[in-house]
């Protein structure tokens, strides 16, 4: 009689236990949760960026870094928008801020790796092209760069008058995260883990979440004339 008993309580039970473990597990939302983000993977096609790592066009690298950047922002239900997703397609400048302003980006984070033919410098830069815009968005994204890559030298932020920056409607940076072309970099990079692409992608999705966690309502108005531009020392 127990067993009986037993049997038709476990009968009662399993449609109740089956409904409980399949329900869908929803991740928490973050502060990039719907927002619409635009990466640039810098570079593409016949413009091959710099090539001092050996069988590693920064192009490749750009590109690598922009998909594992996606994946973490989709974890968290961003809309992620990429301006380009092969190696083949070519992309000028109009091309990117075009892209960026059709699809109504709230951010965009166009991704390089600097390169020189001194293969010992490194460092980790960011670019921005107006200051009302970009600037403030630029320094934390170049921050979380700083702070995660360690013993990446900080170059700063500068000022540089690239049309993906001061034609592109959202807040926009350009961010050289390393040298590509810097022996322990290069050798980082193509180790076959992903470790280095990952950590870059990493920092500037952190970056990502403070910027959209913070209220911009005050930052005043989103155009104003660019910066005197430097010449960041770029060697490709």
């Amino acid at each position: 009689m127990k067993t009986k008993r037993f049997f038709l309580g476990f009968l009662l039970l399993s449609p109740l236990l089956f409904f409980l473990t399949k329900q869908p597990v929803f991740s928490a939302a973050t502060s990039v949760t719907g927002r619409r983000i635009v990466i640039d993977p810098g570079h593409g096609g016949f413009d091959w960026g710099s090539t001092e790592c050996a069988g590693y066009p920064e192009k490749q690298a750009n590109l690598d870094i922009t998909l594992k950047l996606q994946a973490l922002l989709d974890a968290d239900k961003a809309e992620v928008f990429l301006t380009r997703t092969d190696n083949e397609t070519y992309k000028s400048n109009a091309d990117r801020y075009n892209f960026a302003n059709s699809v109504s980006g709230e951010a965009l984070v166009s991704i390089h790796l600097n390169g020189s033919t001194d293969h010992t410098k490194n460092g980790t830069l960011g670019l921005y092209g107006k200051k009302n815009k970009d600037l403030s968005f630029t320094k934390i994204l170049h921050k979380y760069l700083v702070q995660d890559l360690v013993g990446v030298p900080d170059l700063g932020v500068t000022n540089f008058a690239s049309g993906v920056l001061l034609k592109s409607d959202m807040p926009a940076s350009i961010q050289e995260a390393v040298f590509i072309s810097n022996e322990a970099e290069c050798r980082l990079l193509t180790d076959d883990t992903g470790i280095r692409q990952q950590q870059i992608a990493q920092a500037l999705y952190d970056g990502l979440i403070d910027w959209f966690s913070q209220d911009h309502s005050d930052d005043g108005p989103g155009g104003g004339k660019p910066d005197k531009p430097n010449n960041p020392g770029k060697q490709k």
